[in-house]
């Protein structure tokens, strides 16, 4: 394409040629619209995959043993070997002596009581498990957002190539048309020169639209994590149509389903269950422990009088079961200063709550705002882009029965450039507007779910 524009000084057509074999090369790709790209990019997205992980961890922890509400169980067992020299004559035992000991047993220990530590642990484990389920959302609403602004960023793109497409082709007509009639000799150099001018212009500006173009192409990629190579046709259109949108609705809405404040929500709520569990340190603890144990024991050596000893299979066994109560009496008001501790985090965080709540308010309304001046500019411009086009279809008439001279019409294809590409600008500027919207009430992930 580079060396086809080049060579528009000596052969315009090549131009035309060039456009049509990269509309020909477009519909061999594969189609993609805006539900399909997001569905890629949810199954593919690395953030996605890792706040998935998260997730599965939470999911494990979820339970009442990790909670601590069962006994826990643990086996034992050790052996022993002694060997001794006694050269005392008191001693009943003579020389070299040696003794073996196998003990092995299990022991059961159960907290039946310690402040209710369990039921709120368990507790705990829910809200953390909510918690990595929101921060994924969140991922999640990023990933939506960012794929849908990707995308139709790429029909702003290929939309200003196709404007700047059209006002190439009546370049290259305006310069086949001038050197014609130059060549008939009623056409000075400078007309054609300045013709000319404004074709290598046009096609710098196809040129520099292009690489924008294709740079949409990769970011889309990216946000979908696929190949960065990958062209697709995009079967969506870039156009938008006002919503009927209610503030006081809206605000409503935001207050119940925006996934950032619910999961400020979530958080207010691990911080009371940490406020409780450091409270039920203050309660004593009850326990019950028992187990059993078997040790199996063996004896060689000589006595005073010279006679061999050698026992060996001596079996014990011991059972046991005890009940214990363990209460803190003082431990330097560690333990109320660190709930008193928590119970100010949990006043920070009811703030923190309350700041976002009116944060959150504030951004929406702008939002608000800012979308129906988005839209009401859509609506000017698209009827000045209709009136641009009409104004250049009378100009190129104009222009070769000579009415107008070309300097003249080439301020009108500049007004008609100029006024298409404010015009896709200000739809993309709508969509994205509304996206905003849609992402803070909570229904991004409704949406496209």
């Amino acid at each position: 394409m580079n060396s086809i524009i080049i060579k528009t000084i000596k052969n315009s057509q090549l131009i035309v040629l060039g456009l049509l074999c990269l509309s020909f090369n477009l519909k061999a790709q594969d189609n993609l619209s805006l539900k399909d790209a997001i569905e890629i990019g949810l199954k593919s997205n690395f953030q996605i995959q890792i706040a998935g992980k998260n997730i599965e961890v939470a999911e494990r922890n979820n339970n009442w043993l990790e909670a601590g509400a069962l006994p826990s169980i643990s086996a034992n067992a050790s052996q022993g070997f002694n060997w001794s020299d006694n050269n005392n004559p008191a001693s009943f035992i003579q020389g070299t002596s040696q003794s073996n000991s196998l003990t092995y047993g299990a022991d059961l220990n159960w907290v039946l009581f310690n402040g209710f530590k369990v039921k709120i642990s368990k507790d705990r484990l829910q809200y953390l498990q909510e918690q990595s389920e929101g921060n994924a959302a969140v991922v999640v609403e990023n990933t939506i957002q960012s794929i849908i602004l990707g995308y139709y960023n790429v029909l702003l793109q290929q939309e200003k190539l196709n404007a700047i497409h059209k006002l190439l082709e009546v370049s290259s007509d305006r310069y086949k048309y001038m050197q014609d009639k130059k060549d008939l000799g009623s056409a000075s150099t400078f007309d054609l020169l300045q013709v000319k001018n404004a074709l290598l212009t046009d096609s710098t500006n196809y040129l520099m639209q292009e690489l924008a173009f294709k740079n949409a192409q990769r970011n889309l990629n990216m946000l979908m994590a696929i190949n960065v190579e990958n062209k697709y046709v995009l079967t969506d259109k870039l156009e938008h149509t006002k919503n009927l949108l209610s503030i006081d609705g809206l605000k409503e809405k935001m207050l119940s389903n925006n996934q950032t404040l619910k999961n400020q929500y979530i958080n207010q709520n691990i911080l009371k269950k940490d406020k409780n569990l450091m409270r039920a340190n203050l309660f004593p603890v009850f326990s019950f422990n028992t187990g059993t144990n078997k040790t199996i024991s063996g004896f060689k050596g000589n006595s005073i009088s010279g006679e061999s000893i050698n026992t060996s299979g001596n079996e014990s066994f011991t059972y046991y079961a005890n009940l214990s109560l363990t209460f803190t009496l003082f431990n330097g008001h560690k333990t109320h200063r660190a709930y008193g501790n928590l119970k100010i985090q949990e006043e920070i965080a009811d703030l923190t709550i309350n700041e976002m709540e009116l944060s959150l308010t504030n951004d929406l309304i702008s939002a608000y705002e800012l979308y129906s001046a988005r839209t009401a500019i859509l609506y000017l411009t698209k009827s000045t882009l209709e009136n641009a086009e009409l104004n250049l279809q009378i100009a190129t008439e104009k222009y070769k029965t000579g009415s107008i001279s070309s300097f003249e019409f080439r301020d009108i294809q500049t007004s008609y450039l100029n006024t298409a590409a404010t015009h896709l600008e200000s739809v993309f500027n709508a969509i994205s507007g509304n996206t905003d919207i849609v992402r803070l009430t909570g229904g991004i992930i409704e949406d496209f779910k």
